[in-house]
């Protein structure tokens, strides 16, 4: 069964996606917008990666250029309720509990893996834990 604490609006997600996607890649906003065509205001990226305002398409296909993602890396699906964890991030827990999600991780290189609740309720039963207590240690893992 899902329990979800707070229901996260599309552009709320993609937002989060966006600013995860620009840590993975050590930028600064500043350093996004002097690298993207239209040149933004960091204001402009702040409101795009908070959810407050919507990215049109074109910016997004730009940005993500610049952080070195693909977009589909930063698109929500599935209801807005996918995990995104960079994958050395991944491979890195100490968990035992752990440690089979860690080894499946290696395959990804350095990329980010977006993991549906489907896949969420997979790596849960390859672990042996339940869903709820995987999904919380990898929110906990997304931290920065």
């Amino acid at each position: 069964m899902w329990i979800v604490t707070r229901q996260l609006t599309f552009q709320v997600e993609l937002g989060r996606n966006l600013r995860l996607a620009r840590a993975l890649a050590n930028l600064r906003r500043e350093e996004v917008a002097e690298r993207m065509l239209s040149q933004p205001s960091t204001g402009a990226l702040g409101a795009w990666e908070t959810g407050v305002r919507q990215i049109p398409l074109d910016r997004l296909v730009d940005y993500c250029r610049v952080v070195g993602q693909p977009v589909a890396s930063v698109w929500p699906t599935e209801g807005h309720r996918i995990q995104v964890i960079h994958a050395p991030r991944l491979r890195k827990v100490e968990d035992p509990q752990l440690k089979p999600l860690a080894a499946w991780a290696e395959a990804y290189g350095d990329e980010l893996i977006r993991l549906t609740p489907g896949a969420i309720e997979a790596a849960a039963m390859l672990c042996g834990v339940a869903p709820d207590w995987l999904r919380r240690r990898l929110l906990k893992l997304q931290r920065f």
